[in-house]
């Protein structure tokens, strides 16, 4: 089925409960010429607004969303079927807080019912007439007559007729070479990010979320404390490498010891009596390999003698 929508004008709006009042649908011919039939369409109303009454408690009677979008803006809180006029009025109750900021202000110019045709057909007088099955009720801001107002009704309880917000014609940007700068503080100025009232606030809400324990400035708070660490860290290396090289220059300083002249070695029998057969004294000294196989020969010896 062929998607449906048609938007009448608000008539009211209550600020004081955030009630708005209007038309889901009249038996009267749309921008595009069509005419909702009244009869036809009323028991489609009438099923459509029961089951949301059943599936939400008797708590709404259809639901409203904002443009035909999934935003939930509201309820429908009552649904009157005025036969004299063959139309449907409507009251709804917006929830969402952005949304009611626009109703206020007149952006949004009426309800849209959103849904789909069973039926379209062409009637003896040859308007083009449909049957409207609906699935929703929208806030739409789709432009109405510059004249068109609703009525306001404020907090206090006074009424005031307030216009819809109409577009607006969307001038070219100048050229660049006629464009004059203001002053640079005047830059500034329109650039802050936050103007002093809000600064306040803001600030506010920082040092409460402080209070409740929320941790703020983390990130520099750990570069700052990092840079500590790493001060500490490095005077303590550069205190352990001058350190070691104190010591290794000490080593270095140090003399060393004479190498030995020949690797270790046991000694067997046979070299027993090679030193027995050979009495050359001085071959001997001349051969200071023989000379210290000699001297360790004699000190077995002798700690041999002692022990017996």
């Amino acid at each position: 089925m062929a998607a449906l929508r048609m938007s009448i004008p608000i008539t009211k709006v209550d600020a004081a409960q955030r009630l708005v009042y209007g038309l889901a649908t009249a038996e009267i011919a749309d921008r595009s010429g069509e005419i909702c039939d009244y009869a036809t369409t009323k028991p489609l109303y009438v099923k459509w607004s029961q089951a949301i009454e059943e599936s939400t408690g008797g708590k709404s009677l259809g639901n409203v969303r904002s443009m035909h979008s999934a935003i939930a803006a509201g309820k429908v809180t009552a649904l009157t079927f005025n036969d004299q006029e063959k139309q449907i009025e409507i009251c709804a109750k917006v929830i969402d807080d952005a949304e009611w900021a626009k109703v206020e202000e007149g952006v949004y110019t009426g309800f849209s019912q959103g849904g789909v045709y069973a039926k379209r057909w062409t009637d003896e007088t040859g308007a083009q007439r449909y049957t409207a099955e609906p699935h929703e009720i929208s806030l739409v801001d789709l432009p109405c007559l510059p004249e068109a107002k609703f009525a306001m009704i404020k907090v206090d309880g006074t009424f005031e007729a307030r216009p819809f917000k109409v577009a607006v014609e969307v001038k070219p940007e100048p050229e660049i070479d006629n464009i004059t700068l203001p002053p640079t503080e005047s830059i500034e100025k329109i650039g802050a990010r936050n103007n002093e009232a809000d600064q306040t606030r803001i600030q506010h809400l920082h040092d409460t979320a402080v209070d409740l324990g929320a941790v703020c400035g983390a990130a520099k708070i750990y570069t700052v404390d990092l840079t500590k660490h790493f001060d500490v860290l490095a005077d303590r290396l550069m205190t352990k490498l001058d350190d070691m090289t104190q010591r290794l220059k000490a080593i270095e300083d140090e003399p060393r010891p004479l190498p030995f002249a020949m690797q270790a070695r046991a000694v067997s029998k046979h070299d027993d009596a090679s030193l027995e057969k050979d009495n050359r004294i001085e071959a001997l000294l001349a051969d200071p390999k023989a000379l210290s196989l000699l001297a360790i020969k004699l000190a077995q010896r002798q700690g041999d003698a002692h022990r017996r």
